[in-house]
């Protein structure tokens, strides 16, 4: 269903910063006002009034019937769409000198469409609306966190299944496609990344597709899944070794894992996300790994794998500091070590008045019995 809401709130910060209309283009933020998945995602929310959607023919009914919207307009090609959309522009246009338009300036906004729109609306000026959906995304509603609760329970689903198929000599691939089978048999929506398994010296990758490669004996193995639930998404990641784990690889999981738990002392209410990255590298730095530690220990998730705060994307939101009801994930960087591999760990938490609460739950350890 619509989230009449939440589209207010967009629409008073929008008249805030003086933007007219917000062109939305990306997944999760039509997912955010609208409740539904669509492969091409395309709507205006102008500051005032009813949203307008601009959608295929066939999936009028639909969207009349589910989302109770009034203005829909039907296209049959993306020429024919950005003609809507030049049209509903010059509407919204009638009576002022010049038009501000919002669209995300993100990963997730398809280039092409957006220069699209700016070869069609010359008289427009495009500025980013990233700002007004962080500030309205960044803390989550108790149903977001409930979403991605229930992803971070088909995360331990898909873990569990790619280590009961680890065994020498069974490749990446093979126990990726155990994990994603597994996620989505018990009702989840897909990934919101590639089911992550590298092995070996790839074991140092921060994230590199799942190969044809054989796992072999007393390798370690980093599993990386982001599971998605009605549209939201929880990390989980773990690193284990086929077989008997080496001194050096015990050494790295454990200053690993204690490098979490100073994150988790750290990460309460005013902590900024710089901070919460310093705090793991004081335990790498003591135990003669920093060298080897790639900084970024921590990001927002929810409808996307990667949000606000994500200063490994965004060096500035670096600054953000930590707020109760944000939902955060710690372990997403790497240790790595050339010649040796590499140890991730990494979980998904709410943000409470007291600290961290774990929205994924699985077991730590290098040698982890199914």
């Amino acid at each position: 269903m619509m989230n009449r809401e939440r589209l207010q709130r967009a629409q008073e910060r929008m008249r805030e910063r003086n933007i007219d209309a917000y062109l939305v283009l990306t997944h999760d933020d039509y997912l955010y006002f609208f409740g539904q998945v669509r492969v091409q995602p395309r709507a205006i929310v102008p500051a005032a009034g009813p949203p307008i959607l601009v959608v295929f023919r066939g999936e009028e009914a639909e969207v009349r019937e589910d989302l109770g919207a009034d203005d829909v307009r039907i296209f049959g090609s993306v020429a024919h769409m950005m003609k809507d959309v030049v049209g509903v522009m010059r509407e919204l246009a009638q009576g002022k000198s010049a038009l501000t338009v919002g669209v995300q300036m993100g990963f997730f906004t398809p280039a092409f469409l957006l220069d699209l729109f700016q070869r069609n609306n010359p008289q427009v000026k495009v500025v980013d609306i990233g700002p007004v959906m962080d500030e309205l995304r960044i803390v989550k509603e108790p149903e977001e966190v409930e979403r991605i609760r229930r992803a971070g329970e088909l995360a331990a689903i898909g873990m569990r299944a790619a280590l009961k198929a680890l065994a020498p000599g069974v490749t990446e691939r093979e126990v990726a496609a155990e994990a994603e089978y597994a996620m989505r048999k018990a009702g989840g929506d897909g990934t919101a990344t590639p089911v992550y398994v590298n092995s070996g010296l790839r074991s140092g990758w921060l994230h590199g597709a799942a190969t044809g490669k054989a796992i072999g004996a007393g390798e370690p193995v980093v599993i990386d899944l982001v599971p998605v639930a009605q549209g939201y998404c929880a990390n989980l990641c773990r690193t284990v070794v086929v077989g008997a784990a080496t001194d050096q690889h015990e050494r790295m999981m454990g200053t690993y894992e204690a490098a979490r738990q100073a994150v988790l002392q750290a990460m309460r209410p005013g902590a900024t996300m710089r901070e919460l990255d310093m705090a793991a590298k004081a335990v790498f730095d003591k135990a003669g790994l920093g060298e080897f530690y790639v900084m970024g220990i921590s990001h927002g998730i929810g409808l996307a794998f990667e949000e606000i705060p994500a200063p490994t994307i965004k060096p500035a939101e670096a600054k953000v500091a930590v707020r109760e009801g944000m939902v955060l994930t710690v372990g997403h960087s790497v240790l790595s070590i050339p010649g040796v591999g590499g140890v991730r760990l990494e979980d998904t938490y709410h943000i409470s008045p007291s600290g961290p609460v774990p929205l994924t739950s699985f077991p730590v350890g290098l040698s982890l019995a199914i």
